[in-house]
């Protein structure tokens, strides 16, 4: 491949579509760290992701929002309607599981991806 297709190829893979992306090829550095508002009004700070979900922290609580009610994925996230009831708990029990340790019979730490519900 010359260069000239390579420099073509990454520019083409930068102009992609904002929108969000599938569940097979999500990347979460690109809705991580980024403010997240709905109606116009901001309602937390992405901090991760989680299959399908994007975990935001609120000022007192962590949301998990579907992947696909987000709008738009630029600078900052937009999201549409969700349910808030819901959101809060699946996010209070990220909160309470991110930080679980696992270990194998001889005491070895596993490292995986947390299980979701």
């Amino acid at each position: 491949m010359s260069l000239i297709n390579r420099i073509s190829k990454l520019f083409k893979k930068n102009s992609q579509d904002t929108a969000p992306a599938k569940e097979d090829n999500l990347k979460p550095l690109d809705y991580v760290g980024k403010f997240v508002q709905q109606n116009g009004t901001r309602i937390g700070e992405s901090i991760a992701v989680e299959k399908d979900r994007l975990v935001v922290k609120s000022s007192d609580v962590f949301i998990s929002i579907p992947i696909e009610k987000i709008v738009i994925n630029t600078e900052n996230i937009t999201v549409g309607d969700f349910n808030r009831e819901e959101s809060i708990t699946l996010g209070k029990e990220w909160f309470e599981r991110k930080d679980t340790l696992k270990f194998d019979k001889n005491g070895m730490m596993i490292l995986s991806a947390p299980e979701s519900p």
